[in-house]
């Protein structure tokens, strides 16, 4: 065989051969770019749960046509499509050539999660407290820590301002379960639209406003009847709402990219959208004390704070990896934010911007105050456990032991 002849075969073998990337791309500009997609694909390339597919080892070719086709619209998915719209054409070559140079099955080091040393007592909950288990298709209650059965993976929880009823979310079932809190049996199960995320109850109690994030709406639910009375149209992938103390505005995040809706609560109308430059897929939200400043936690690793009135970004501060959680404290005075790709919560000063990082175990993403702002509670998604965290002196206190994919916190007096 001719020299030509016996490149062009070595060539074909090696396009054959698994994980071969025709991609060209810089490997280390990938690693660094990969943290990115941590919150769902994992660190090492492997999903942090069923619904998200492994890129390790996959082929860099077909990684890059779907990074592609979900930038240029042509595969829909609300989520990815914000993801995507961030990324080069060089970051798209650079992430499939380092995801494709992954192990399909790494090796698993053995890491003992930290000690759930502890059990809830009233101290640390002086009000009962609800944590939705993703896996388990559960809701657990603190301090008694009853169990509540509920649907597949139940996933956001809201209670109702007079601690009847709470509800959770079942995307994989486009449903919304309401439990009566007195003895945890289930009122309903209330058909929304397509893969519900976040639930907010409205401050006077009478609707719950469910963000449907696959069909691009919110599902109002009547709490008197247990139905759904209305659609509000919103764009693509609204994933968690604020309602306003006075409940006249409510505000969206979308993950699709767009920024945040704000909806007028009598009209059912959405009467804006204010854009958020600087971070990726709008995920969770709150608001500072005079409600004048949004604290909009993104799908990477970033915190927009954002002048509401003028829809100026006054920063974009930098936290943990992957998607999370983020509560402003009642007494105003810190924003704590999670992620679900990293070990840490972010505690956030709202006056300075000052930041500092809490190592607290593996996978955070649901964080929630107590309403004295005593305590601070965190849901440790792959270290199955709840931590608490003295807010005083910013120090974990507390690990218990919790069902399969601790993922949201519901407490009364902390919307």
């Amino acid at each position: 065989m001719n020299r030509s002849l016996l490149s062009s075969a070595l060539l074909l073998s090696l396009a054959a051969a698994p994980g071969f990337a025709a991609v060209n791309g810089d490997l280390a500009a990938g690693r660094a770019k990969a943290p990115m997609c941590a919150g769902c694909h994992g660190a090492n390339g492997i999903g942090i749960s069923a619904e998200f597919p492994n890129l390790a080892g996959q082929k860099a070719d077909y990684l890059s046509k779907q990074l592609h086709a979900f930038r240029d619209g042509s595969r829909v998915e609300p989520t990815m499509k914000a993801m995507a719209s961030a990324l080069s054409d060089e970051d798209i070559a650079n992430l499939a050539v380092y995801f494709a140079s992954l192990e399909r099955s790494p090796a698993k080091v053995a890491k003992a999660a930290p000690a759930a040393s502890a059990k809830p007592t009233a101290r640390e909950f002086p009000h009962a407290t609800f944590i939705t288990m993703k896996k388990s298709g559960t809701v657990e209650t603190f301090p008694d820590e009853t169990v509540w059965r509920g649907g597949p993976n139940m996933l956001y929880d809201a209670v109702t301002p007079d601690g009847s009823k709470l509800l959770a979310t079942s995307p994989s079932s486009n449903t919304v379960y309401v439990f009566d809190i007195a003895s945890g049996g289930q009122l309903a199960v209330i058909p929304v639209g397509k893969a519900p995320k976040g639930v907010k109850v409205s401050p006077d109690g009478r609707f719950a406003w469910v963000s449907n994030q696959g069909s691009g709406n919110l599902s109002v639910i009547d709490l008197a009847s247990l139905k759904v009375i209305d659609t509000i149209e919103v764009g693509a992938g609204p994933h968690n709402a604020r309602f306003t103390r006075d409940g006249k505005l409510a505000y969206v995040t979308l993950q699709g990219g767009a920024g945040l809706a704000v909806v007028d609560t009598t009209t059912r109308k959405m009467v804006r959208v204010i854009p958020i430059p600087g971070i990726t897929g709008p995920h969770n939200l709150d608001l500072s004390q005079d409600e004048k400043t949004a604290f909009v936690r993104d799908f990477v690793h970033h915190v927009a704070v954002l002048d509401i009135a003028s829809g100026e970004v006054r920063k974009v501060i930098t936290v943990g990896n992957g998607h999370g959680g983020i509560d402003v404290l009642p007494d105003g005075r810190h924003a704590v934010t999670a992620a679900i790709g990293d070990d840490i919560v972010t505690v956030i000063d709202t006056q300075t911007l000052e930041t500092r990082d809490i190592k607290v175990g593996k996978g955070p993403h649901g964080v929630r105050a107590s309403s004295d702002s005593r305590w601070i509670y965190v849901t440790l998604t792959k270290d199955d456990q709840v931590v608490v965290i003295d807010a005083s002196t910013l120090r974990v206190v507390k690990r218990i032991g919790v069902g399969k994919f601790p993922f949201w916190v519901a407490v009364p007096g902390n919307p």
